[in-house]
């Protein structure tokens, strides 16, 4: 009897067998499968870059960046200069959000000799999240001489331009882009937006109309980036506002796989029990979030509250965002992880309440929110509207910006403080001595002041400033100079409403303590819509000035309304164009009753509710416990009003007297 013959398959054939299924997986778009026979290939063969190079692909596809990243490195030990290897390792960076490394990841690649103008605009999209834009700008000239019908190309570098002050040049860009993509929202939006930042409003009619066309007509439920942000400073219905941010929250988040829930059993319902706080944001440095939010924290951990900071953007080393560090529990650097592992992150650090601090602004994580890492999440204090996002449990509000019964115009809960929004204290300096010819401005004029950012400026509010010119001839109007390209324009259109050019000024950029100082020459802030002054409504106010508003129906439209509230002036916001002049035209004619609202601001500053972080934080510490509870006893979120009766409002005809 003769024994059976055995072979031994070799390495190389048991590599090329375990590649061969890879390919045939995915061919079929099996990413999982074709990543586990394609890592059987290089372990059989592991000095064959090819097998470690289509791991990688295969991995990323998957959504492994992490373990992609060490595949790709493993292709590029055995050749370092593997075009695809170099690229790979690029693109894995760069979705771990690891951006000083996919710079030099990106360089790599090019010194080898690959010059392909996709990757290089890849390269200088993270120059551009580093705030390098000029090294971007360079990068992005070279990739679309190479292939200029590149769209993302012409995007981003209309972000560099505008980041170096070149607004005009960044318009300029975004029409690119819509002469090679006449239908794309967001474009549409960013060259709205760049335009406005230079006060250049000729089409906006035409675009605010475009806008309004392009996400009607949208295929029902089809998700669709639109730049929502820009579009908040638009007289837009709040309807469309809502329609634009729900595209755009589900645009960056398809494919994401939630993680599994909570299980009960691992947040007991203890009587009392505070929950621990997670805190998101690209801002954790030099910024009014990190301002308003700072007495916040310290007043939190001071009540017991554990909170930890996930930081998305960058270390300024700032004694701000140290402080803001201090007050926390624990401050944990995110950019070097993907969404799901921050995602990942927050859920083994236990945070039972995670608050994003961003909704669509720049550096935005909102994709780790989808991963639902915490039994609740909360919008909070950045963006000034829903994020409209499914995946966002309550937006924090009052009655005033979020009144109940505009409910329908957010996907979130709402969840109303029962007197402000807004987070303030007592840390912005003490206005000084300043004569006004040390500012620029005329001894003895009515002085306007518009220090807000220029893109919220639209043709009506500015009609009825130059009303005010018109009608008050030693009335002036002061203008922040967010940029040097917008002066023509300003006093071009003050002449079109018959108003003498140089009666516009503007206010260049000053440090922050003699920004006070400078502001407090004000006589009246003179607020824009519907887009309403912030934070800088409540820098004026701590500054002595009182500040007249328009509101809407939105929250931003809605904001200088809650402060002016919360200053004992709730009669200095009103709800059309024509109380809105009489009532600067009244504080410009009643010298007393000018006198006595600055009076009551200078006098009771210290005394204001707007400017008592403790109170502040006892109420909003109280509103999480609400939401908290309701977890806690398994009741889904539900509207929390603030359960007070909102007063009415007084009127400024009562407070001169008439």
């Amino acid at each position: 009897m003769t024994s059976a013959r055995t072979t031994t398959e070799t390495p190389r054939n048991a590599g090329h067998r375990h590649w061969d299924a890879g390919v045939a997986l995915a061919r079929e778009c099996d990413w999982p499968g074709a990543a586990r026979a394609f890592d059987r290939a290089a372990r059989a063969a592991p000095q064959d870059a090819l097998y470690w190079v289509n791991l990688a692909h295969a991995q990323r596809r998957a959504g492994q960046p992490e373990l992609a990243l060490v595949a790709a490195r493993r292709a590029l030990e055995v050749d370092p200069v593997h075009p695809l290897a170099l690229q790979l390792h690029a693109e894995c960076l760069t979705q771990l959000h690891r951006y000083t490394e996919a710079v030099q990841a990106w360089a790599e690649l090019e010194h080898s000799g690959v010059r392909e103008p996709e990757a290089m605009v890849q390269h200088a999209a993270m120059l551009q999240a580093l705030l390098r834009p000029r090294e971007a700008m360079v990068l992005l000239l070279q990739a679309l001489s190479l292939r200029p019908e590149l769209v993302r190309g012409h995007a981003l570098l209309a972000d560099a331009c505008r980041d170096q002050g070149l607004k005009r040049e960044a318009a300029e860009c975004m029409k690119t882009v819509l002469a090679l993509e006449p239908d794309n929202l967001e474009a549409l939006s960013h060259l709205s937006y760049e335009k406005r930042q230079v006060c250049d409003w000729t089409g906006l009619d035409t675009d605010v109309e475009r806008f309004g066309e392009l996400l009607l007509t949208a295929p029902h439920g089809l998700a669709r980036v639109a730049a929502a942000f820009g579009l908040l400073s638009l007289p837009l219905a709040p309807e469309l506002q809502l329609a634009a941010a729900r595209g755009e929250s589900l645009a960056m988040t398809a494919g994401v796989v939630p993680l599994s829930p909570v299980r009960q059993a691992d947040r007991p319902a203890v009587e009392g029990r505070r929950p621990r706080l997670g805190w998101l944001s690209y801002d954790f440095r030099e910024h009014p979030v990190s301002q308003l939010l700072v007495e916040l924290l310290e007043g939190l951990t001071s009540a017991g509250f554990e909170s930890v900071l996930y930081s998305s953007g960058p270390d300024d080393e700032s004694p701000l965002r140290a402080r803001v560090a201090a007050a926390a529990t624990d401050f944990v650097d995110i950019r070097g992880l993907s969404d799901r592992q921050a995602a990942h992150r927050i859920r083994a650090d236990g945070v039972d309440l995670l608050i994003d601090l961003m909704g669509h602004t720049r550096g935005q994580r909102l994709a780790v929110f989808a991963h639902r890492p915490a039994p609740l999440q909360v919008a909070f204090l950045g963006y000034p509207a829903s994020t409209g996002a499914p995946y966002i449990d309550y937006l924090v509000g009052d009655p005033y910006v979020t009144p109940l019964e505009l409910a329908p115009l957010y996907s979130e809960k709402l969840a109303q403080l029962p007197l402000c929004f807004q987070p303030n204290g007592r840390w912005r300096p003490l206005p000084q001595a300043m004569a006004r010819a040390v500012a620029g401005l005329p001894e003895g004029a009515f002085v306007m002041c518009a220090f807000n950012h220029t893109y919220k400026i639209l043709p009506a509010a500015f009609d009825a400033w130059c009303k005010v010119l018109r009608d008050i001839p030693q009335a002036v109007l002061w203008l922040k100079e967010t940029n040097g390209q917008l002066h023509d324009n300003v006093r071009r259109e003050a002449q079109q409403r018959g108003v003498d050019p140089s009666r516009v000024l503007f206010a260049p950029t000053v440090s922050y303590e003699a920004h006070f100082s400078r502001l407090a020459l004000a006589d009246v802030f003179v607020d824009t819509w519907p887009y309403n002054a912030h934070t800088t409504a409540s820098d004026a106010l701590w500054a002595g000035v009182p500040v007249v508003t328009r509101y809407g129906n939105s929250f931003a439209s809605r904001v200088a309304a809650s402060v002016l509230n919360a200053a004992g002036l709730g009669e200095l916001a009103l709800d059309s164009e024509a109380d809105y002049v009489a009532a600067i035209e009244a504080l410009a004619l009643n010298p007393e009753l000018l006198a006595g609202y600055r009076r009551h601001l200078d006098e009771q500053r210290l005394a204001l509710p707007l400017f008592d972080s403790r109170r502040y934080g006892a109420e909003f510490a109280a509103l999480l416990q609400r939401m908290w509870q309701r977890r806690s006893v398994g009741l889904p979120a539900e509207h929390l009003g603030a359960d007070i009766d909102r007063p009415e409002r007084p009127t400024l005809a009562a407070a001169v007297g008439t």
